[in-house]
């Protein structure tokens, strides 16, 4: 099946009523009237690819229905039924969808100001990462396609651009699914889970640097002329309990606890590394998810959301899908679906419990010097 084993995902919940077509009335008039960043810049895996991989050779694809079932009835390479966490994200900013990099000429490559997305389905922080499936494009590829494309961005002041813009990175899940997981791979016998958490965060870090490109030499502990400065990236959610792990794992409960608890290293490496990443970096802000919380919140409060099924998917790839897509907190085995996607970015977009040290509407407005 198709995308089943692909990224997994770390997202979050404010309010119920409306969330599927509008978030929050704020986000809809927002999304009419200002543009509150001038860019969104997207990276990471298929919790955010909007069909990158339709034009790769791979076989991490979403291009069929009923992905995008809810996404007027339309398989544009998105891993849900419907719309993304960036999707959401960009609504609220004011901003059009990030489209796909893979699925521009050069020139709409140039003259797309408002954002882009370079998100590849089973990609991670390591290289090796998904190669099974064919040639996505790794974090580095991504990034580097990323550095090019912002020398040749038209635009008047790319310095000022960048430092405003927003640049969400979505990945890590698959580094444990289809790295240190698999049997195959031998990675979970050669590391501590300790050990292995520190290492892939240090990988992460070392790609976030990137983002602070410079046409010049200039020493770390300053900010280049040409460089991003707000960022937000996921943390891991519970691998454990996704559908497509959960049944291909022994264990008790709902979820296999063994691999949730590998994930916790990494969550308080990762957060430790983009605090101090920030303090390093003056006039830098990353916003880190705490994506297990949040699942763990919605569990326990689906009832608020109007979810009935926080353990099974809505679709198994075999028949047709679930006809009440939103009472599912996952759409296929391994992928959240549209209204698991609205809950997290209410949540981020709102509060600071979920996506701190700041939320986004407090990102946005945080200064540039």
């Amino acid at each position: 099946m198709k995308g089943v084993h692909l990224g997994i995902f770390g997202l979050g919940a404010i309010i119920f009523v409306s969330l599927q077509r509008c978030l929050i009335f704020s986000i809809c008039d927002n999304a009419k009237n200002t543009e509150l960043v001038p860019a969104l810049y997207i990276f990471g895996d298929s919790t955010v690819d909007a069909g990158n991989n339709n034009n790769l050779s791979t076989a991490a694809r979403a291009n069929s229905l009923p992905y995008g079932i809810d996404f007027n009835h339309t398989a544009t390479g998105r891993f849900t039924n419907g719309m993304t966490v960036a999707d959401y994200f960009a609504r609220f900013l004011g901003l059009p969808f990030a489209p796909p990099y893979m699925n521009l000429s050069e020139l709409e490559r140039r003259k797309t100001t408002t954002g882009l997305n370079f998100a590849s389905a089973a990609s991670g922080i390591l290289p090796e990462t998904g190669s099974f499936t064919g040639s996505p494009l790794t974090l580095d590829n991504q990034t580097d396609l990323f550095k090019m494309t912002a020398k040749t961005l038209d635009v008047q002041n790319i310095k000022m651009h960048l430092a405003k813009s927003i640049f969400f990175i979505s990945t890590g899940s698959n580094d444990y699914i289809m790295n240190y997981r698999n049997i195959a791979s031998k990675m979970n016998k050669l590391f501590s889970p300790d050990f292995f958490a520190k290492s892939l965060t240090e990988e992460l870090v070392k790609r976030l640097k990137v983002f602070f490109v410079s046409l010049q030499p200039i020493s770390f502990n300053e900010l280049p002329s040409i460089s991003a400065r707000k960022f937000v990236v996921t943390g891991l959610g519970p691998v454990g309990c996704i559908p497509a792990i959960s049944r291909s794992t022994p264990h008790a409960g709902d979820c296999a606890e063994s691999i949730n608890q590998a994930l916790l290293s990494y969550n308080k490496e990762l957060f430790m590394k983009l605090s101090k990443l920030q303090s390093q970096l003056h006039g830098s802000f990353f916003v880190h998810t705490d994506t297990f919380k949040f699942l763990q919140e919605l569990k326990e409060n689906k009832e608020k959301y109007g979810i009935t099924d926080t353990q099974n998917a809505c679709w198994e790839g075999k028949h047709d899908p679930c006809p009440v897509r939103d009472r599912y907190i996952y759409f296929d085995s391994a992928h959240p679906s549209q209204i698991t996607n609205s809950i997290f970015a209410s949540r981020c977009l709102n509060e600071s419990s979920i996506c701190t040290p700041m939320n986004i509407m407090q990102l946005v407005s945080a200064g540039v010097e």
